[in-house]
């Protein structure tokens, strides 16, 4: 077992609970290699929730799946990089310590949670797993413990809940379940994958609202993946912005709404209804940014900057050579050739 940069504190040699350093995950397909997760590095400190942002297929899900080693193979397979936890790398562990890894010290909430239960079991007998698994505990202690995390997620009448099978639960329900099982074992990271998804917006409201309590409630550390950056605003301390398998922007949450670097950032920004921009329309509708074009295939990615096809300041240099990701302000860190423009442009 690794214990490189292992402190006497059981965390990384930066402080970190987490670290993802030049991570790489690739898809080998019929139609060629496909580079989903190209050179990302991100870290993650105790208590604290950063939020990863980008559009679909960007590279989001196959980082938090390559944390946990779900990454199905074949045909894909994690080709380069390290992922340390408390210090250890987590590629150097066995399957058999990563089991007692996952849903024990790391828990995901997965995007959809009608596919991620099992419609074969009731929802109490599917947490009571996870619990006896990791604890040790006796089926009826485990039981108990699960009705003990619906009653923790508010969800009303838990003995009787928990005898339901999924498909008896509403949607907000199944993804409370998501959460009791996946804070069941009290973990120090939790990953929520999308966790709002298809929810109206009176549940997102509840759902996020729970998070946050059981977060400052038991101190668990956070990645919170999303494509909706007002939830981000909310919820997250800081922020890493995705685009075609690459980090291209990392800040403060503050720092990154009120100084956007990179000219995706700021067109995602651009995309969100702003009530103030609302007020100075003066009764008209304000139109919201649009980001033309597609991303990029993964399979077959341009030798420059993978935004600059879709870029109003993209440059010759742009299409030439991919930009190195710079410091350019305190903790904010850009992929972008026109950074310090963009970012005087934004002041």
């Amino acid at each position: 077992m690794s214990s490189i940069g292992l402190s006497s504190t059981g965390l990384g040699s930066t402080g970190a609970l987490l670290e993802v350093d030049d991570l790489h995950t690739q898809f080998f397909t019929p139609l060629g290699v496909i580079r989903a997760v190209d050179g990302v590095s991100y870290h993650l400190k105790p208590g604290e929730t950063l939020g990863v942002v980008g559009e679909s297929g960007c590279g989001k899900s196959v980082t938090a799946l390559s944390i946990l080693r779900l990454v199905a193979s074949p045909p894909g397979r994690i080709t380069g990089g390290a992922i340390r936890f408390e210090g250890r790398d987590l590629l150097d562990l066995s399957e058999h310590e990563m089991e007692a890894i996952r849903g024990n010290d790391i828990s995901m909430i997965f995007q959809e949670p009608m596919t991620s239960l099992n419609p074969l079991y009731t929802a109490g007998h599917q947490i009571a797993e996870a619990i006896a698994l990791h604890q040790g505990l006796s089926r009826k202690d485990a039981m108990d413990g699960a009705i003990e995390m619906l009653r923790r997620v508010s969800i009303p009448e838990p003995e009787r809940r928990a005898q339901s099978y999924p498909h008896q639960l509403s949607g907000g329900m199944r993804q409370r379940v998501m959460i009791a099982m996946a804070l069941s074992c009290n973990p120090k990271v939790l990953i929520a994958d999308e966790p709002t998804t298809a929810l109206d917006v009176t549940i997102q409201a509840q759902i996020l609202e729970l998070m946050r309590e059981l977060r400052e409630r038991l101190g668990t550390a956070m990645i919170l993946i999303t494509h909706d950056l007002g939830v981000v605003a909310e919820n997250a301390d800081r922020v890493v912005v995705m685009y075609a398998g690459r980090k291209v922007e990392e800040a403060a949450v503050d720092e990154l709404f009120d100084h956007p670097g990179h000219p995706y950032t700021i067109g995602l920004l651009g995309s969100i209804p702003r009530l103030d921009a609302a007020a100075l329309a003066k009764g008209k509708r304000p139109r919201l940014t649009e980001i033309k074009g597609m991303v990029p295939s993964l399979a077959n990615l341009p030798p420059g900057c993978t935004f600059a096809a879709r870029c109003a300041f993209a440059t010759e240099q742009c299409r030439d050579a991919y930009p190195p990701l710079k410091t350019h302000r305190p903790e904010h860190l850009i992929a972008c050739w026109h950074a310090d423009a963009m970012l005087g442009a934004n002041a």
